[in-house]
């Protein structure tokens, strides 16, 4: 089973595999918007710090940008990883993504303050670090052209693509640890410290 909290519309539950979905968000707007998607997620309104679920049900947990969003909105994003904890099971994995605001690419948009400020991916992995094995990976940002390449490279028939293993080519391309001084963005990829497990 999938939590997605901060899903908003349910885009990244829709691309998830046949299982029970389940979709938490503060916007009543985004969650209408959901069944269009996927008639099979089910969508809950409340806030991330208050989580109306069970202890210990959820295999795997989606974040996406959720909890640099509730520290700037002055809210307890501490509170919201440990409800995020106390939702999921020994064997479980998160993944959590945020914005890299002391990546130059934030230079002109944000003022230094706010970007020192700014929820950063230890801070978080400070809080998970005790329960699950941690990896971080940085994206982007890159050029125009490097993305329109990449979209012709996709027009490709699926049977070539397959055959020089493009997909594994490009997510290394497009991730890794290398980024993670002046990614624009970062994932963090948490797996439970149970010994044998590996989702």
């Amino acid at each position: 089973n999938i939590l997605d909290i901060g899903c908003g519309s349910g885009v990244l539950l829709s691309c998830a595999p046949e299982c029970q979905k389940i979709g938490i968000d503060v916007d009543f707007e985004a969650l209408k918007e959901i069944k269009k998607l996927d008639k099979k997620i089910e969508p809950i309104l409340c806030d991330a710090q208050f989580l109306p679920l069970k202890n210990n049900i959820f295999e795997t947990i989606s974040a996406m940008h959720l909890f640099p969003v509730i520290k700037n909105m002055k809210g307890d994003w501490n509170k919201a990883i440990e409800e995020v904890l106390r939702v999921s099971k020994d064997k479980s994995t998160l993944l959590i993504t945020g914005a890299n605001r002391t990546s130059r690419h934030f230079e002109k948009t944000h003022s230094i303050d706010h970007r020192k400020k700014y929820l950063n991916y230890e801070q978080q992995i400070e809080k998970l670090d005790q329960k699950y094995n941690i990896i971080v990976e940085g994206y982007g940002p890159h050029s125009k052209w490097t993305m329109y390449l990449l979209k012709i490279i996709y027009k490709s028939p699926q049977f070539l693509l397959n055959i020089f293993n493009i997909d594994e080519i490009v997510f290394w391309f497009l991730k890794s640890k290398r980024y993670l001084k002046n990614c624009r963005s970062y994932v963090i990829i948490c797996e439970s410290k149970v010994e044998g497990y590996n989702s």
